[in-house]
Parts: C-alpha cells; sequence; structure tokens
C-alpha cells in the first residue's frame, strides 16, 4: 500500500519537479560552481521539513538534507553540475544558448531533481504510515570531475549510513549490476626558464617542451597497459605567445582502468614520464590530483531488491496508462 501511495505522490508532483528540472536546465553552472542548484534544492527539501547541513567538507555547494531519527540511515545521491561548452536551447538541433558556455550534457538536471522528489516522497510515506528511520539526501557537487563527493566523505557524513542508492539519466530503464573504471584525474604543471625566443632562446628552458616531451611519452605507453585501459590528456597552459619560451606549462591527464590497482600502476610509469621530460629539458615538475576514483563495487543485494521494485513500479505505471 505504502508504495502505491509513494507513486500516486510521484505522479501528482510530475509537473512540479518537471519545472524544477527545466529550471536547473537553464540555470548550468560547472563543477563547484553550481549555485543555483544547489541552493534551488535546499529551498525545496527545507520547505518540505528536511534539515539542511550546508557547506560540507568546505565545499561551499555541497549539501545534507535530513529527515526523520533513528535507522535504518538511508541515503540518495544526487547531482546537478553541468559540462562547459555545452550550452543548449530545447532542441534536437545545436542550439547554443551562450556562445561557449555551460550546459547539461548529461542529464544532471533530472538526476538531482529525481533525488529530490524521491526523498521528499518517502518523507510523506513516513509521516502517514508512522515509519520510524533516518532519509538523507546529498547534494553532491562536481560530479562530472569526480571529486566532489572526496570533500563529503572527508567530513564522515556518510559514515553512518546503512545504504546509499543513485541514478543516471541513460537510454533505458535497468540496474547497473557491473563495476565501472577506476580512474586518476592529475595535473601536471612544468617550470623552466623564460627567454626570447628569437634573441636568446638558448637561455631559454621550455616548460612546454617539456609537456609535448611528456605527452610523447604516454601515448608510447598506450602499446603496454591492459586492454581497456584509457589515457586522454589536455594541455591547460601552452605558453603566452610564440616568441616567449614559456617558462609555465601544464597538461591535465585522465588515467582509467579495471581496478583501481591497475591505475596505480599507470599512475608511477606516468610519474616517471613526467620526470623524465623535466629531465630533457631542465624544468621542474609537479603535480596536483585532483580526483582519485575506486572501481564501483557492485552490490548484489541491493541490486536485487532494487530490480523487484523497478519491475513493481514498472507494472504499476503501465496500470495508470
Amino acid at each position: 500500500m505504502i508504495k502505491e501511495e509513494l507513486i500516486d505522490w510521484i505522479k501528482n508532483k510530475e509537473e512540479f519537479f518537471s519545472d524544477m528540472a527545466k529550471d536547473i536546465w537553464n540555470h548550468p553552472q560547472v563543477a563547484y560552481e553550481e549555485e543555483y542548484a544547489s541552493n534551488l534544492q535546499k529551498q525545496v527539501l527545507q520547505e518540505a521539513g528536511f534539515d539542511i547541513q550546508e557547506n560540507v567538507g568546505g565545499a561551499q555547494t555541497a549539501f545534507v538534507a535530513e529527515y526523520g531519527s533513528g535507522k535504518p540511515v538511508i541515503g540518495i545521491l544526487g547531482e546537478f553540475d553541468a559540462l562547459p561548452g555545452l550550452s543548449q536551447a530545447v532542441s534536437t538541433n545545436r542550439e547554443e544558448i551562450i556562445s561557449g558556455g555551460p550546459g547539461h550534457g548529461c542529464g544532471h538536471n533530472l538526476l538531482g531533481t529525481a533525488g529530490v522528489e524521491a526523498v521528499i516522497a518517502m518523507s510523506e510515506a513516513m509521516k502517514t504510515s508512522e515509519i520510524n528511520g533516518t532519509i538523507r539526501y546529498y547534494g553532491c557537487p562536481a560530479e562530472e570531475v569526480l571529486s566532489g563527493k572526496t570533500f563529503m566523505a572527508r567530513q564522515g557524513v556518510f559514515n553512518d549510513l546503512d545504504c546509499a542508492l543513485t541514478w543516471h539519466p541513460g537510454v533505458a530503464n535497468f540496474v547497473v549490476n557491473m563495476s565501472m573504471q577506476a580512474m586518476v584525474s592529475v595535473e601536471y604543471q612544468f617550470k623552466g626558464i623564460t627567454a626570447h625566443a628569437a634573441g636568446a632562446p638558448h637561455a631559454g628552458r621550455s616548460a612546454l617542451d617539456a609537456v609535448e616531451l611528456m605527452n610523447v611519452g604516454a601515448n608510447y605507453m598506450r602499446e603496454h597497459v591492459l586492454d581497456g585501459s584509457r589515457i586522454h590528456y589536455v594541455i591547460t597552459n601552452g605558453g603566452l605567445a610564440p616568441n616567449i619560451v614559456p617558462d609555465q606549462a601544464s597538461v591535465w591527464y585522465y588515467l582509467r582502468a579495471t581496478t583501481k590497482e591497475q591505475v596505480d600502476s599507470m599512475f608511477n610509469r606516468l610519474e616517471k614520464i613526467a620526470q623524465g621530460a623535466a629531465l630533457m629539458t631542465e624544468t621542474k615538475v609537479e603535480h596536483q590530483v585532483k580526483a582519485y576514483a575506486y572501481n564501483v563495487l557492485p552490490n548484489d543485494t541491493l541490486n536485487k531488491v532494487m530490480l523487484k521494485n523497478m519491475e513493481g513500479v514498472s507494472f504499476s505505471l503501465a496500470v495508470f496508462v
């Protein structure tokens, strides 16, 4: 009976949350800058009776919304960050709203909104049926760069969870009962000596040369990694002008593999390549790890529960039709 009430509540609130998702779509903001979506979700949850914990882990747009008390403690994870360069009107054709601006290419305007809807629906069921327990919505920033939850985890906000659930928009409804790759996001900064590229090139030590040599070495490494591993990068700083030997340059890498141990191995080898590039160019190199995510560890028990309920919900919605 409770599940039928939940479905009824969600159907009745469809227009409200569809408008909310569209509102976030119309106000896209990239990782750690998602103030509009974060504030909107906090407002809706607070009006629904949730207690809000803001600025979690020092990340301004991260928050936790909680309702109820005691066990079990169930979490719903939601994201709301957009991607750079994907500004888009609601259209099947490419129609930038702001040239080069951000946009929701992965459906995070839907992801977080549905999570908010889910926890509010559950809180309503807890009220009417006098169900004990705690339900939380985690407003997680920066999913696109895989580091937002790191700040939240450091503060311990996930420590007492009995389980956590999330979802992601896609082309079909299914339970994800498989792993996904581990990944490290790391940026290398090279420092050299600037000089006039025409008048005194011998006096310079090019940080850009180091970046390019590092990329050559990384590309040779591709032949000697396990199948399915990935190496991709962008040069984030290539210097100021062609006639100036760049004293600073940087490159940003993603390394992906089946397990974190495999990523560790690739990372160690990439570090040697970076040091080699610095030696060849007489420059110095440092690196900054931006994210370091484990491969997903599937939970078969929760997956079976989700599949059973998904099948039940699909049947219930078919009745409405």
